[in-house]
């Protein structure tokens, strides 16, 4: 816990080991001594022992300490269903999957580590622009006691994978103006390092291409050129009327030269 969390005369749960699954014990908090020290008593094991612990060692309030360990009961469940689907940190799957949900424009919901996390509104928003039903989730999806949402790696994949074939452009916006900045900051002198940064993310983004189906992005981009077109040749014919012949001519040229 944080050391400002921590009052005294306050029960908590005590684990003498640092790591998650190790056993807990029942203390109530005497005084802080300096730092992170904490004098403690025991109430079991060992009642009436008084000795010192510091904040890193008091995980939870007693009363709240079985929420805490199924809490961490259920994140190692969703880690190790993680693992046993290959999830890896370093690779393209991993940056696709940041990229996307990084575009998202959902400020409740974020990725890490095989991890997506947020909001049950915020998750479901998604959801809903995914195309995908709303308030269902995978085994292994868990509520934290915050009320944060975290899903595991197969269904963040269906979700990501479902958002770039409903909204190409909202993902291949972001990674074609990231690519378009890091290709001319590879050309200046002293940042030809950042070319195998840019190969490593090309093969990310090489997927969400593919996921985004490319063919409907293209066709979504030319309706929009379509629609700019129109609204120049409009431009045009104002022009004229206006009595710009001049101007009205440079805009013709211009959308003729397309």
């Amino acid at each position: 816990m944080l050391k400002s969390e921590i009052k005294p005369s306050v029960e908590y749960a005590f684990r003498e080991k640092r790591t998650p699954g190790a056993p807990v014990q029942r203390v109530r908090v005497i005084e802080h001594i300096r730092g992170n020290k904490w004098k403690v008593v025991w109430i079991e094991p060992n009642p009436g022992l008084v000795h010192y612990a510091e904040s890193a060692q008091i995980v939870a309030t007693w009363k709240g300490h079985k929420a805490f360990l199924r809490e961490e009961e259920d994140r190692d469940l969703l880690l190790k269903r993680n693992n046993e689907l290959g999830y890896s940190e370093n690779s393209p799957i991993a940056n696709a999957l940041y990229e996307i949900f990084e575009n998202t424009g959902e400020k409740e919901v974020s990725f890490y580590k095989g991890d997506l996390r947020g909001t049950p509104a915020g998750i479901d928003r998604i959801r809903t622009r995914a195309g995908l039903k709303t308030g269902q989730s995978f085994p292994y999806s868990y509520a934290d006691r915050q009320g944060v949402l975290h899903l595991p790696f197969d269904e963040t994949l269906e979700i990501a994978r479902k958002f770039c074939a409903a909204e190409p452009s909202t993902v291949l916006a972001g990674i074609e103006a990231t690519e378009r900045q890091w290709a001319q900051e590879i050309r200046v002198p002293g940042n030809e390092h950042q070319a195998s940064l840019l190969s490593e993310y090309r093969a990310a983004w090489a997927l969400i291409r593919q996921w985004t189906g490319f063919d409907p992005a293209i066709a979504e981009r030319e309706k929009t050129i379509e629609m700019l077109e129109r609204l120049v040749w409009d431009a045009v014919y104002a022009l004229q009327k206006a009595g710009l012949d001049h101007e009205a001519a440079r805009l013709r040229r211009a959308i003729e030269r397309r």
